[in-house]
């Protein structure tokens, strides 16, 4: 980001050409240029970080989306389809007790397995990283306004 000195002429300068005589931008209009552009940074920033996030909630709203689904399909999977189940492998003749047990246990299977990719989205949700690289190089840059910024920004 380069800061521009804006020149308009003074009241009684006669060149015609700037605030004083050499040309260049009188300290008061270069901090007020200084202030309007770091206040453009912020306001950038801030959105940078607003899509950052909504992105981020996106993600985090999938993965509580498919953690409810595995609880709703536990909770109601293990009154319905069990039942039918335990007694369709009892008519095949395994004993009761024991068809209950083996479908409530690939029941408590698929509950978990989707449990863990539940987890596994919710683990990816994370800070807004490039608003974060962009405010770290833009504080270096305004440390040393010479320097460009050499952080590289993962696009994903």
């Amino acid at each position: 980001m380069a800061i521009s000195a804006h020149t308009r002429p003074a009241a009684g300068s006669g060149n015609g050409h700037g605030g004083s005589a050499s040309g260049e931008a009188t300290i008061g209009e270069l901090v007020a240029t200084a202030s309007r552009d770091v206040s453009l940074l912020i306001r950038q920033e801030v959105e940078l970080a607003k899509t950052e996030m909504k992105s981020a909630a996106a993600s985090a709203g999938i993965g509580a989306a498919f953690l409810a689904v595995a609880g709703i399909l536990g909770f109601f999977a293990f009154f319905a389809i069990t039942i039918a189940a335990g007694e369709g492998l009892h008519a095949a003749g395994i004993g009761r007790a024991y068809s209950f047990l083996i479908v409530t246990g690939s029941y408590l299977i698929l509950a978990g397995l989707l449990a863990l990719f539940a987890v596994g989205r919710l683990k990816k949700v994370g800070p807004p990283k490039r608003a974060i690289q962009t405010v770290k190089d833009d504080v270096a840059w305004i440390k040393h306004p010479t320097v460009a910024p050499t952080t590289k920004i993962e696009s994903h």
